[in-house]
C-alpha cells in the first residue's frame, strides 16, 4: 500500500491513505488509497483497494482436504478483484468517486486491473517528465515509448519487492509465532505458513514467465500502449 501511494505522488497526485481516505456513501467502508483529481470521467477522486492472496488452495473439506495446498485452478484474482468490486463499487460511485481493486498474489501475480492502473502512472510520469524537459514534440515517439516502457517495468518491480518482502515478513511471523505444527491429518485445512511456503516455491516458476514477459515487453515497445 505505501509502495503504490508512493508511485502515486511520483506521477504528481495527492494522495490519501488509510483513515483520510474518502467513505463509501454508507460511510462505514473505505478503501486503502485515494488519488486526488484522478481525472476520470464522472469522478474526481480514484480509490484503491490492496489485498495479497494466496496462490494455494486452504481451509477446505472437499475430498477430504487432499486440494489443500495444490494451486487455484480458477481465476483466483478475478474472483478476489470481483469481491472488492461488489463491496465499494457502487456505493463510491454514488459520492462520485471511482474504484479499483489492487490484487496481487504471494508468488507475485499482479490483476490486469491493477496492472493497467501502473501503465497508466507510468505513462503520466514520462509525460511529465518529457514536458519538464521541454521536449513535448517528442511525446508518442519510438523514445517516448522505450521511455514508457521502462518506468511501467520499474513500477512493476516496486510493486513485485512489496509483495516479496509482506510475503517474507507473513512467512516470518507465522512460522515463529506459533508452536511447531504436528502432523496435519486428511481433511485439517492448510495452515497460513504452509500455504505461503507453497506459494514462495511456486514464485521461482513464475519469475521466469514475468521475465519473459518483461523482456518481451521491451523489445516490442508498441505492446505497452494500451488499447
Amino acid at each position: 500500500m505505501d509502495v503504490l501511494a508512493q508511485l502515486a505522488r511520483n506521477t504528481g497526485y495527492s494522495v490519501r491513505v488509510n483513515h483520510k481516505v474518502s467513505t463509501t456513501a454508507a460511510a462505514s467502508n473505505h478503501g486503502d488509497v485515494e488519488l486526488v483529481n484522478f481525472g476520470l470521467i464522472g469522478s474526481n477522486n480514484l480509490v484503491i483497494d490492496v489485498l495479497i492472496c494466496c496462490d494455494h488452495i486452504g481451509n477446505s473439506t472437499v475430498n477430504n482436504g487432499h486440494l489443500n495446498g495444490k494451486m487455484h485452478t480458477n481465476d483466483y484474482l478475478q474472483a478476489r478483484a470481483g469481491a472488492k468490486n461488489r463491496k465499494y463499487k457502487e456505493d463510491y460511485a454514488a459520492v462520485g468517486t471511482a474504484f479499483a481493486p489492487a490484487i496481487v498474489s504471494v508468488a507475485g501475480q499482479i490483476h490486469p486491473e491493477f496492472r493497467r492502473l501502473l501503465w497508466v502512472l507510468a505513462d503520466k510520469q514520462t509525460r511529465n517528465y518529457y514536458a519538464l524537459v521541454g521536449a513535448e514534440e517528442e511525446i508518442g515517439s519510438e523514445a517516448f515509448t522505450w521511455s514508457r516502457a521502462r518506468t511501467f517495468c520499474f513500477n512493476q518491480n516496486s510493486i513485485g519487492k512489496a509483495i516479496a518482502y509482506a510475503t517474507a515478513t507473513r512467512l516470518h511471523l507465522s512460522v515463529h509465532s506459533t508452536a511447531p505444527p504436528s502432523r496435519r491429518q486428511p481433511g485439517q485445512p492448510t495452515s497460513s505458513a504452509e500455504c505461503l511456503m507453497h506459494s514462495v516455491a511456486h514464485a521461482s516458476h513464475s519469475a521466469a514467465i514475468t521475465c519473459y514477459q518483461t523482456i518481451h515487453v521491451l523489445l516490442v515497445p508498441q505492446t505497452s500502449d494500451c488499447e
